[in-house]
């Protein structure tokens, strides 16, 4: 069985995996040692472990894995991974977008991929079929978006997404709400369409926070799979047993 954890910019999410079967899910706002211990405890089968993280981590979870006798790894482009990363300069490729590009090519094998991550960052990335890291796009996420109009203004609000959203307001908190939902929605709309036009048999698949309120508002059909990210992480470290 394997460990995977993404430790994103909101949440922390650590899951096991027998093969390609989701065991346990477990969400945490913060590191928690205790809970990654029960969980390693309840789940005695786990022999690796691979990390995906933007924030820092703590120095006691490697010493935890070894005394657990779980391999540990720390997601790199220079792991043997089941796609090429075409980037120019890998090193400085998210690592969640690393994942995510895994687990859309292992969902869709042989496919021309959209991979669309909404979470505190909207990314939007192209593997080809024969798992080709192409690149892509990074803009603000939606909340973001929110935040900044709030924060880099004098008198425009703060304001929460709505399952009202118009074409156009009639009122501030209309306007912004219109402006970035909208504006969101034309930017992936319109994303998908271009290298739709490209690309023959293009599937896509979002992830984050944010997919479920923006895939529903999307002219295109969208797949969402909110643990992309996990799933690319032990797609990942299954390929390892592949590669040895």
């Amino acid at each position: 069985m394997n460990f995977v954890i993404d430790a994103g910019n909101t949440l922390i999410k650590t899951a096991v995996y027998n093969n390609t079967d989701l065991k346990v899910l477990e969400f945490h706002a913060e590191w928690i040692a205790e809970s990654i211990h029960a969980t390693l405890k309840s789940n005695p089968g786990i022999v690796s472990c691979l990390i995906c993280s933007t924030r820092e981590v703590p120095v006691w979870l490697p010493l935890l894995m070894k005394e657990s006798d779980i391999i540990y790894y720390v997601l790199s482009h220079l792991l043997p991974l089941p796609i090429k990363i075409g980037y120019e300069t890998p090193e400085t490729l998210g690592k969640d977008r690393i994942a995510a590009a895994a687990g859309a090519a292992d969902r869709f094998p042989g496919k021309n991929i959209v991979a669309i991550d909404a979470g505190t960052a909207l990314t939007i990335d192209l593997i080809t079929g024969d798992g080709f890291f192409a690149g892509g796009n990074i803009s603000p996420g939606m909340r973001m978006r929110f935040s900044a109009l709030h924060q880099q203004t004098f008198s425009l609000p703060d304001i929460e997404p709505s399952d009202h959203v118009p074409l156009i307001g009639t009122n501030t908190r209309e306007a912004i709400l219109a402006g970035v939902v909208n504006g969101l929605i034309y930017e992936i709309d319109n994303s998908i369409n271009s290298l739709n036009n490209k690309y023959n048999d293009l599937h896509v698949i979002m992830t984050g926070g944010d997919a479920p309120y923006l895939s529903a508002r999307l002219k295109n059909r969208i797949f969402v799979e909110e643990n992309l990210v996990l799933n690319g992480l032990n797609a990942i470290l299954r390929n390892f047993l592949i590669s040895e």
